[in-house]
């Protein structure tokens, strides 16, 4: 089995991150993961303090995913490249699985996209679209049939998430399970995550992995009355 850390941030990209990828790296790896996805904030905001080409920005936007891909070459640790997307007109916040760097280059001014194209996108190109924290407050709940899953375990030790209704809303609406850490700060650590029956090769291998990924059941046990059905 293969414990992945789906959520977390690196303080070289996204600003309300304590952690660089080195420490980040360090961290999850004493605390057992076998990987992670490096989903720092992609947003309009992020993207509009920078200047030149979209090939520059890009290479900003991934300067920690780099930097925790050197980090666990060493460590031993996976990591996979991810996003969190905002669009220019939500708080809402998006889990993006399967953008590989290459997506992400070819893809000029993607900060801007709608949910609507963000969907488009992810069927032509295979990724997963999950929503992140659905039930934080001053939050709303995306169309589900604009989604792949739903965050229904966000271990952020700074908010509350509202775990239980996230859970009551991936089952009502036929959603994939997802959990991870949302790993910001070290009292993140190793709050969340899932389990893949083996290490992903890469981006587009995770995807196909984690449809039938089990959510981390020690994390569960704590914090749900009754444990949810893994995706599969």
């Amino acid at each position: 089995m293969f414990k992945l850390e789906t959520h977390c941030h690196t303080s070289e990209v996204s600003g309300c991150s304590r952690l660089p990828a080195v420490q980040l790296v360090t961290q999850l790896k004493r605390s057992g993961y076998g990987g992670a996805v490096i989903t720092d904030h992609f947003h309009h905001g992020y993207f509009d303090r920078l200047t030149g080409s979209w090939t520059q920005k890009i290479d900003c936007f991934l300067s920690g995913y780099r930097a925790a891909c050197e980090a666990g070459a060493q460590a031993g640790l996976h990591i996979y490249c991810g996003l969190e997307f905002r669009t220019t007109t939500s708080d809402n916040d998006y889990l993006l699985f399967g953008a590989a760097p290459e997506l992400l280059y070819s893809t000029p001014e993607l900060h801007r996209y709608t949910i609507p194209q963000l969907r488009a996108l992810a069927d032509r190109k295979g990724l997963l679209l999950v929503q992140a924290h659905p039930f934080r407050t001053g939050l709303t709940r995306e169309d589900p049939a604009l989604l792949d899953g739903v965050e229904v375990f966000n271990g952020n030790a700074r908010h509350d998430s509202h775990n239980d209704d996230a859970l009551r809303f991936a089952r009502e609406n036929g959603l994939l399970f997802f959990s991870g850490s949302d790993h910001h700060e070290t009292e993140d650590r190793g709050r969340g995550g899932m389990m893949l029956p083996r290490e992903p090769k890469d981006e587009a291998d995770l995807v196909r992995l984690l449809p039938s990924a089990g959510l981390l059941p020690d994390i569960l046990l704590e914090f749900f009355p009754v444990k949810p059905e893994n995706n599969i």
